[in-house]
């Protein structure tokens, strides 16, 4: 996964895909992501079986990759958690946060890491690849940040507080290659069945077991990785996704839920706070690459990203009146 900028007539400029299916702020789900039917194995993979359908489907266009983009990826026979979510928020605003949908919120969460749970308990071989170091952590940040106009946020400090460069290091060299990852496994991979009143959820990507098959591979990002990454990932798009549709009057924490529910199945790979400021850094570059480089953002898509980049900040205690000057 990289930020793609490109040299032409002695400019830089930044490819991104600017079409209206890349927008996922508020539970948007890119179109045509889960339509096909077909099986719903344990994770599905994209290594290509013969008994199974198969669909071209675009890269997340707020995730920028090297390469074309695209990959035959088998999709399972369930609903995309986007729009079960969608639903689910639809109802607490009109019931408000009754016990039943407080447990069904609990329920998806749930499901979605138990997923990552049981990928990231799947048995290394010697032919398991070597997951790819997420991208914030293999380069340094692009130089079409200071571009940015100014009510974008505080990309200035964050490009320049040593506390972030600092986490950004010490990320970099704990990461681990001890378990199967999925390497971006938003909201946005995560498809949803149902089976007697049970929920249950799949990754798109990453590993597949549903027979004991060896593992399959659908993007540089998954193989032999840090699961930290995985988790730090999800719980990211739980808090810009999810958590600002959320009436802060139901008393609903998503990014806390969906921990206390990896942790109770068994997940043990709780990010360390240098992995959550990386984390967060990806996401402000990722989204402003998205919405401020290939046209003028519109004043909401300015406040957005000033949220983006105020939130490594707030993970070293420098979002504080004098702390950045402090911490120098």
């Amino acid at each position: 996964m990289s930020v793609d900028v490109e040299s032409t007539a002695g400019r830089d400029r930044t490819a991104v895909d600017r079409s209206p299916s890349a927008r996922v702020v508020a539970l948007q789900p890119r179109v045509g992501r889960h339509t096909a039917a077909g099986p719903s194995p344990e994770v599905v993979a994209l290594v290509p079986d013969p008994g199974h359908p198969v669909a071209a489907v675009s890269a997340h266009p707020a995730r920028h990759q090297r390469g074309g983009g695209t990959a035959l990826v088998p999709e399972p026979d369930g609903r995309p958690l986007v729009r079960e979510l969608e639903d689910l928020v639809g109802r607490l605003h009109e019931h408000g946060p009754v016990p039943v949908l407080r447990a069904e919120l609990t329920a998806l969460l749930s499901a979605w890491a138990a997923a990552l749970v049981r990928l990231h308990r799947t048995p290394l071989t010697a032919l398991t690849p070597t997951a790819d170091l997420p991208w914030v952590l293999d380069a340094p940040l692009p130089d079409w940040l200071e571009e940015l106009p100014v009510q974008a946020g505080p990309v200035w400090a964050v490009r320049a507080h040593p506390a972030i460069g600092r986490a950004l290091t010490e990320a970099r060299s704990a990461w681990t290659t001890a378990q199967w990852i999925h390497g971006e496994p938003t909201g946005d991979d995560v498809a949803v069945t149902r089976v007697r009143g049970a929920v249950r959820a799949v990754l798109l990507g990453g590993v597949t077991e549903p027979d004991g098959a060896v593992p399959g591979r659908d993007h540089l990002s998954a193989g032999c990785g840090d699961p930290r990454w995985d988790v730090a990932t999800a719980l990211d798009w739980v808090a810009i996704a999810l958590g600002p549709v959320l009436d802060p009057a139901w008393g609903l924490d998503p990014v806390a839920m969906f921990l206390t529910e990896y942790r109770s199945l068994g997940g043990d790979a709780t990010p360390t706070r240098s992995m959550a400021v990386a984390r967060t850094v990806g996401t402000a570059v990722e989204w402003s690459a998205q919405l401020a480089v290939a046209a003028d953002p519109t004043d909401d898509e300015l406040s957005w990203l000033s949220g983006l980049w105020t939130r490594p900040l707030e993970l070293v205690g420098a979002a504080r009146p004098g702390a950045a000057r402090r911490a120098r």
